[in-house]
């Protein structure tokens, strides 16, 4: 179940948390100061991005400004598309805008904790 919180920041996420995991799976962070749109704003804020290893989204979280939209494409990718990184990864985002925090976040290389 997705949720928001509308606070300053606004934080948003979907899916499961690391602490809801076991093992098995990846995850990568991403800064909204590293787009160009998050560095014009001078925002604080990250997006970060739970994956099994097989490639399906497990989880994303967001704390930054405009959260609770951005969580929306992981929302729509994990109950209306594959599930996978390559719904986000392989969809066009505008240059330079916000959302592109989010499609960052998903396309580098993931770690395991």
């Amino acid at each position: 179940m997705p949720f928001a919180v509308f606070a300053s920041p606004e934080v948003a996420g979907v899916g499961a948390t690391e602490s809801d995991l076991d093992d098995d799976y990846a995850v990568r962070t991403y800064g909204y100061g590293d787009t160009a749109r998050g560095d014009a704003m001078h925002a604080d804020g990250f997006v970060k991005v739970i994956i099994g290893l097989d490639g399906e989204i497990l989880g994303c979280h967001i704390i930054g400004p405009e959260a609770s939209n951005l969580i929306q494409e992981v929302i729509v990718a994990m109950t209306a598309g594959s599930g996978t990184v390559r719904d986000i990864r392989e969809t066009i985002h505008i240059n330079p805008a916000l959302s592109e925090v989010v499609q960052r976040a998903f396309s580098g290389s993931f770690s395991r904790p």
